[in-house]
Formats: structure tokens, C-alpha cells, sequence
């Protein structure tokens, strides 16, 4: 990843690119989820989401990579890579709410709730408080996208239609649960770091 990430730079990528490329992805996982409800081949559309999801995986680690590679980061970088990122948090998860057997409000919930984790994260930034020690907690990004894709990849297989309580409802309590264990540890962790 860090011989790819220092090609990608000398042909000019820069961190907001890798960041867009991802909001694009994680627009079409959204819509590609959403449209898994339609009766033409949804397994297409769970695949499609599936593999978007995994592709912005590797779009967030490029990310990462080139922030490491530029020491210097502006208020137009930060807002270029943060604006994206939210945006595809939010259409994903909503998305996915409204994907076939799954829950639009715990789809709402969820996204909500990983907005907000990301929201503290980036106060403990803000506070000095490193990238790494405030991205702490059991459901980060890379695993709600891996939760979101895992999900994907079981619906494909006709045995998940008769379970009693659907697949997707079961990766959104468990990506709501996960955010506001995240979100609390996160908040603790920022306190320990205010007070020391």
C-alpha cells in the first residue's frame, strides 16, 4: 500500500481524490442496496454493493497512506476528505435501511449514530489527541463496510430467507450496538486526554 500510495502521488492523487472516489462508491453501495427492493435480480445489486463497499475499504487505507505522505494539511484537505466520508457513511448505511428485508429506521439509526462517532473522533483530533488513539472502538469505518459487505455476500444464498429475524436487521443492531460502544469509549478516552 505504501509503494502504491507514493506512485499514485508522483502521477498526482492526492488525498482528496481518494476520499471522493470513496464518497462515489459509497453512493452507489447506498443506491445499489436500495435497489436490491426491486424484483429484477436483486443478487446483482447486493454483489454491486457488496464489492462498492469493499472498494471504498480500499479507498480509506489509500487515504490514510497519502495523509501519512503529505506532513502538511490544510483546512481545504481536511473539509475535502471529512465532507466525503460522511456523505458516504450516510448514503451506505441509510441505503442499506432500505435494502430488501432489511429496516429503514434502523438503517436511520445506525447512520446516525456512525456520524456522530466520527464527529467525536474528530474532536480528539482537533484536540491533539493523534489520528490513531482517537479512531479507537470496536466499529470503526473499515468495519462497518466490512459488517455492511459480509452481510451482502450471505444474501446471496437462498438458506437466509428462513431465518426468523433477517440477516440485515441482525448487521444493524449489531452496527448500532457497535457505534454507541464506540461512541462512548471514544468520549472517555477524550476526557482522559482532556484532564492529563
Amino acid at each position: 500500500m505504501r509503494r502504491l500510495s507514493l506512485s499514485l502521488m508522483g502521477l498526482g492523487v492526492s488525498s482528496e481524490i481518494a476520499a471522493i472516489t470513496g464518497m462515489v462508491l459509497g453512493i452507489l453501495a447506498g443506491f445499489s442496496f436500495m435497489a436490491t427492493r426491486e424484483p429484477f435480480n436483486p443478487h446483482l445489486f447486493w454483489l454491486v454493493g457488496a464489492v462498492c463497499c469493499i472498494l471504498r475499504i480500499g479507498c480509506i487505507r489509500l487515504d490514510t497512506f497519502l495523509h501519512h505522505q503529505n506532513s502538511q494539511h490544510s483546512v481545504e484537505e481536511i473539509f475535502f476528505t471529512e465532507l466525503p466520508e460522511r456523505v458516504s457513511d450516510a448514503v451506505t448505511i441509510i441505503g442499506f435501511g432500505f435494502a430488501a428485508s432489511s429496516s429503514p429506521w434502523l438503517g436511520l439509526a445506525s447512520a446516525l449514530a456512525a456520524i456522530f462517532s466520527a464527529y467525536i473522533r474528530s474532536l480528539g483530533v482537533m484536540r491533539g489527541a493523534g489520528k490513531k488513539r482517537a479512531s479507537i472502538g470496536p466499529m470503526t469505518r473499515i468495519h462497518r463496510l466490512a459488517l455492511i459487505s459480509l452481510t451482502s455476500v450471505l444474501m446471496l444464498f437462498p438458506i437466509t430467507s428462513g431465518l426468523k429475524t433477517p440477516i440485515p436487521h441482525i448487521a444493524l443492531w449489531v452496527m448500532l450496538f457497535g457505534c454507541l460502544a464506540t461512541i462512548l469509549l471514544r468520549w472517555f478516552k477524550l476526557k482522559e486526554f482532556d484532564e492529563t
